[in-house]
């Protein structure tokens, strides 16, 4: 499955692709709002996203929603918000996102949420 991440921490990006390469999906990574904008044309539209809900300061995973669903390229993505914050919980339920995994994120935890999507 193709699959999207959008995370200003290069650590985290760098973990999710090694596990979800391991679990047979393609990776495509994007570490900035401002770098996905400028790349939006170019990438692939994927099955999931996965979406840093606290992406960089003043830009929430909500703003990459909005951008994304903007073009109809991305209509048939899933959003899923990635979080280390449970407190955020209750923001995300209304958000549009169609799942959440908190981190820290797990081989385990990606297989069981990405089945759902397949």
């Amino acid at each position: 499955m193709d699959i999207l991440i959008i995370d200003d921490n290069s650590l985290h990006l760098k973990m999710c692709r090694i596990l979800l390469e391991k679990l047979k999906h393609s990776v495509e990574t994007v570490d900035s709002f401002s770098a996905l904008k400028n790349r939006l044309a170019s990438i692939k539209e994927p099955r999931v996203a996965l979406v840093d809900f606290r992406l960089e300061p003043g830009i929430t995973g909500v703003d990459v929603l909005n951008l994304l669903r903007k073009d109809t390229k991305w209509r048939m993505t899933k959003y899923i918000a990635l979080t280390a914050d449970v407190a955020e919980k209750g923001h995300l339920d209304g958000a549009g996102f169609d799942d959440i995994i908190f981190k820290p994120v797990t081989e385990e935890l990606l297989a069981e949420i990405l089945r759902k999507y397949e």
